[in-house]
C-alpha cells in the first residue's frame, strides 16, 4: 500500500529537479559565473523580492556596488594620512565601511548593464569602464583637494590670529572633504610648494591640540560642608601659553553633580564656576575642568570618522582640590529642665552621635549649628501605690545667625514608679533613648 506514495514522491522530486535545471538554463551567463571583461570593473548583486519593487531593486543595486567596491579598492598608500592615523591608533574598520559605501559616488549616471528576475529574487549586473571610473574619481578628488586646501589656508590664518577653535574647525572640515581619499596621496600646491594636503591638515590638528591647555587659578581651596565655593573658582584656557577666549570647557565635581557643567572661556581666557553648596562627607573632593574637544568636533563636521580623530586626543584637565571642613555643632540645654546629672547624660549622648556622624563639636559662640534641647515634666495620676509623670521634650536647631531651621516635639513619654523621683528617672531614661534612636539623627540629617 505504501509503494504508490513512494512513486509519487519520486515523481515530484524528479519534476522539481527538471524545473530547477530548466530555470538554471534560462539564467544569463553572468549569473552562473562572474565575467571578466578587459577594461571594465564588474559587480553583481541580488536581493530577495521583499517589500516594494523599488526597495528590492535598490538593495540589489547596493549589493552589486559593494561587489564592485572589492575590485576597485586599492592598497593604502604608505604616505597617506590614513597610514599615519593607523600607525598612531591602529586599523579602522569604520574607514573600511566608509570606503565601501562611498564607492557609489563614482557611479553616478550609470545604469545596470543587465537585470534578471526569478519568481523570488532580483539580480543586477554592472560593468563600468575603468577609464571612465578613474576619470570621474580624479575629477572629484581634484574638487575635494581644492576644498581641503581652501580650508587649510583659512585654518592657518585663524591659527596665526590666536583663534584655535576656528582653526581646528577649518582643519577638520578640510579632512572631511578628503574623507574618500584618506588612503591615497593628496598632493596640492601651497605657496609654490608641493604638499600632501591630507597630512598637512592632520598635522595642523595635532599642532592646535598640543598648544591648548587649561590651568586652575587656585589649585587648592577649603570649603565648609553645606556652603558654596566663594568667590567662584576660575580656570584659565591657554593657546601657546597665552590666554584665549571661546574655548568650550566641561566641568565636573567628584562629589556630585553641577547644575552648569559647560562653559565658554571669556575674553581673558577665564572660566568661572559658581558651585552649589557642597554636601560631601569626604574630607576632600576634586573639581576638574577639561577642554571639550568633542564639542568642537561635533560643531565643525558631521562625519563620525573625522570627529573620532579629535575625540581620541587628550588634554590634561585642570584640577582644583576642594578640602572640606565639617560643620561644628553645639548643644544648648534649658538649665531649668533638669539636674546637672541629667544634663551630662544628654551631653554625652550628643557628643557620641555628632562625632559618629563626622561633625565637630565647638562652643555655642563658634558653632555653625546649635541644637537646643529642652524638656519638662507633668505629674500624672497616682493610684494603687504607683505614681506617674509625663515628659514633654522639644528640639530646635538654629544656624549661627540664630535663625530657626528645624523644630521637633518629641512624643509624650510616661514614667511610672512607686515614687515621683523614680518615675521621673524612668521617663528621662526613655527620653534619652528616643533622642539617641531618632531625634538627634533626624536633626543631623536635616542639616546635611
Amino acid at each position: 500500500m505504501k509503494y504508490p506514495m513512494i512513486f509519487i514522491l519520486i515523481l515530484m522530486a524528479s519534476c522539481a529537479a527538471k524545473k530547477e535545471a530548466a530555470e538554471f538554463k534560462l539564467q544569463p551567463e553572468w549569473m552562473k559565473q562572474k565575467p571578466i571583461i578587459h577594461g571594465y570593473y564588474v559587480g553583481i548583486g541580488s536581493a530577495k523580492k521583499v517589500g516594494t519593487s523599488a526597495e528590492y531593486i535598490a538593495k540589489a543595486r547596493q549589493d552589486a556596488l559593494a561587489d564592485l567596491a572589492g575590485e576597485v579598492s586599492a592598497t593604502i598608500s604608505s604616505t597617506s594620512v590614513l597610514h599615519t592615523i593607523e600607525t598612531e591608533y591602529g586599523h579602522s574598520e569604520t574607514f573600511d565601511q566608509k570606503i565601501e559605501t562611498t564607492t557609489d559616488d563614482y557611479l553616478e549616471g550609470f545604469e545596470p548593464a543587465e537585470a534578471y528576475e526569478t519568481p523570488d529574487s532580483y539580480w543586477v549586473y554592472f560593468h563600468i569602464s575603468r577609464e571612465i571610473y578613474h576619470e570621474m574619481k580624479e575629477k572629484k578628488k581634484k574638487e575635494a583637494t581644492e576644498t581641503a586646501l581652501a580650508k587649510y589656508i583659512s585654518g592657518k590664518n585663524d591659527q596665526e590670529q590666536n583663534h584655535p577653535v576656528e582653526a581646528l574647525s577649518f582643519y577638520l572640515q578640510g579632512l572631511q572633504a578628503l574623507v574618500s581619499y584618506l588612503d591615497e596621496e593628496t598632493p596640492a600646491d601651497f605657496k609654490g610648494n608641493k604638499i600632501d594636503i591630507g597630512n598637512e591638515l592632520y598635522s595642523s590638528i595635532n599642532e592646535i591640540i598640543s598648544a591648548l591647555s587649561i590651568q586652575p587659578e587656585t589649585p587648592t581651596i577649603t570649603v565648609k560642608r553645606g556652603e558654596s565655593v566663594n568667590p567662584p573658582l576660575r580656570f584659565k584656557t591657554l593657546f601657546n601659553a597665552l590666554p584665549v577666549q571661546g574655548i568650550p570647557v566641561e566641568l565636573g565635581f567628584s562629589g556630585g553633580y553641577l547644575k552648569k557643567d559647560r562653559e565658554i572661556s571669556d575674553q581673558y581666557g577665564f572660566i568661572n564656576l559658581y558651585s552649589d553648596p557642597i554636601y560631601s562627607l569626604n574630607c576632600a573632593e576634586q573639581i576638574h575642568a577639561t577642554i571639550n574637544l568633542k564639542d568642537i568636533a561635533m560643531k565643525a563636521v558631521d562625519d563620525l570618522f573625522i570627529r573620532g580623530l579629535v575625540n581620541k586626543k587628550y588634554i590634561d584637565p585642570a584640577i582644583t582640590i576642594v578640602k572640606i571642613i565639617q560643620p561644628a555643632l553645639a548643644l544648648k540645654i534649658d538649665k531649668q529642665s533638669g539636674t546637672l546629672f541629667d544634663d551630662e547624660k544628654i551631653i554625652n549622648l550628643f557628643s557620641e552621635v555628632v562625632l559618629a556622624s563626622g561633625y565637630l563639636i565647638q562652643p555655642e559662640s563658634s558653632a555653625d549649628f546649635i541644637f537646643g534641647i529642652k524638656y519638662s515634666f507633668r505629674n500624672g495620676q497616682s493610684s494603687g501605690g504607683l505614681t506617674s509623670v509625663y515628659l514633654d521634650g522639644e528640639m530646635n536647631i538654629y544656624d549661627k545667625n540664630s535663625k530657626l531651621i528645624w523644630a521637633k516635639k518629641t512624643e509624650e513619654i510616661k514614667g511610672v514608679s512607686t515614687d515621683l523621683s523614680s518615675a521621673k528617672n524612668k521617663a528621662f531614661d526613655e527620653f534619652i533613648l528616643s533622642l539617641g534612636r531618632k531625634y538627634l539623627q533626624q536633626g543631623i540629617d536635616e542639616i546635611k
